[in-house]
């Protein structure tokens, strides 16, 4: 059973990439099915599958209330009708995090929105991780957005 469960780690591990951000110092896995664009202070893709849209970007402040301004903001022409649950505080690998969930449209279609924010990091920086996913395939998709929302973690 022990080699069973050290070889499904090793398959989850080989089936992701890691994507590192330099200016905040985090790290996420993301599939390697996902094609994401990394700059300076952010990154951005998708599934191959279209069905999710996922977005990191570092940020001055770990407000879960100035987060959802900001992914509203970077978001402004994509999604409306945005709706948010309470925001949840946790700790993900070690740093302060804020969990909040919410719905959404986009091009008519419903779509709910998973939102990491976490810090301050080494750098005195705090990052907005968010999966956005169609509502007709969230099933299939939510363990593959918490796998990588709980992937984050401090780099070196």
């Amino acid at each position: 059973m022990k080699s069973l469960l050290i070889l499904c780690a090793l398959c989850a591990a080989a089936a992701a990439d890691v994507h590192t951000n330099k200016v905040a110092k985090l790290s996420f896995d993301a599939p390697k099915t996902y094609k994401l664009t990394e700059q300076d202070d952010s990154m951005h893709g998708e599934s191959s599958d279209k069905a999710v849209a996922l977005a990191f970007w570092v940020v001055d402040s770990g407000d879960p209330d100035a987060a959802k301004s900001n992914l509203t903001g970077q978001f402004y022409t994509m999604l409306g009708s945005l709706q948010w649950d309470k925001p949840k505080a946790d700790k993900v690998n070690g740093l302060a995090a804020s969990w909040i969930d919410g719905t959404g449209r986009t091009t008519g279609k419903k779509v709910d929105l998973h939102v990491l924010v976490v810090g301050p990091t080494a750098t005195k920086k705090y990052a907005i991780v968010v999966g956005i996913v169609d509502q007709t395939q969230a099933a299939a998709h939510k363990a593959e957005i918490t796998a990588i929302l709980k992937s984050v973690r401090p780099a070196k």
